[in-house]
């Protein structure tokens, strides 16, 4: 992500970054080749892939990889099952609804998928403490965030934006992975709306991080979408639910 925040920088660079690991470039390329992207040809190196699929689908593609290595290192839990498919569920959707907030759509996705990465970090450094909050039904009117601080002295938003800070992501990701639960004011950035969108819709779709009861409905949800948009996504929500539900898996089936 440092390298790639430069946009001059030489393709050849990326490949040599990447080649360190033989690995990871080789689960790169099975991705890229993968039933989901639809490439016309078969994508041979990274070079190939960056050439064909764009530096942005590369980095996005990268992303996912490296958060599922992550988690590999994790002890594997229902709540760590449940998170990873909650991030992959905002992901997916908002490279769907990107377009609507004139947004990049890989940029989008590779911000959503990393929005609960606090999340994620506290479920692998204390486990047995935080595996405790997934455990609950939560009430809607309960709040997550000051149980968090009160058990662990930082909620998952404040642990997300440190890392992301940390790993020198780009400034709007950080914001994305503090805020992402404060509804979107008029100054946020379209890029924290469509994540709070996500969000919200994955919990309603079904792949809610945290166990709760359905908290809004669809014309709700709607409801933070861009005006444009909100009449389509209501009267096609069942067609909505299963293309995500159909990428999802085909992202999962890709990386076994």
């Amino acid at each position: 992500m440092m390298l790639t925040s430069n946009g001059e920088v030489p393709l050849a660079k990326i490949q040599e970054v990447l080649r360190t690991d033989a690995a990871f470039t080789a689960d790169v390329l099975r991705l890229a080749n993968s039933p989901l992207l639809g490439a016309r040809v078969t994508i041979r190196s990274v070079l190939h892939a960056v050439t064909l699929l764009g530096l942005e689908r590369i980095k996005s593609l990268a992303t996912t990889l490296a958060l599922k290595v992550f988690l590999r290192n994790t002890t594997h839990s229902e709540a760590t099952e449940a998170c990873w498919r909650h991030n992959l569920a905002v992901a997916v959707i908002c490279e769907k609804i990107a377009p609507h907030y004139n947004i990049d759509s890989d940029v989008c996705y590779t911000a959503s998928l990393l929005h609960d990465i606090g999340r994620l970090a506290l479920l692998r450094a204390c486990p047995e403490r935080y595996d405790g909050v997934f455990s609950l039904v939560w009430d809607p009117n309960e709040d997550l965030l000051l149980c968090e601080q009160s058990l662990l002295g930082v909620d998952h938003c404040q642990a997300g934006k440190w890392i992301l800070e940390h790993w020198e992501f780009p400034e709007e990701f950080c914001e994305v992975a503090l805020l992402h639960h404060t509804a979107p004011g008029p100054e946020a950035s379209d890029l924290l709306r469509s994540v709070h969108a996500g969000s919200q819709i994955a919990d309603l779709l079904g792949y809610p991080a945290i166990k709760h009861p359905p908290l809004v409905e669809a014309s709700v949800v709607a409801s933070f979408l861009p005006e444009s948009y909100r009449r389509r996504f209501e009267e096609h929500f069942d067609i909505f639910s299963e293309e995500v539900a159909f990428r999802i898996n085909g992202i999962e089936c890709a990386l076994l």
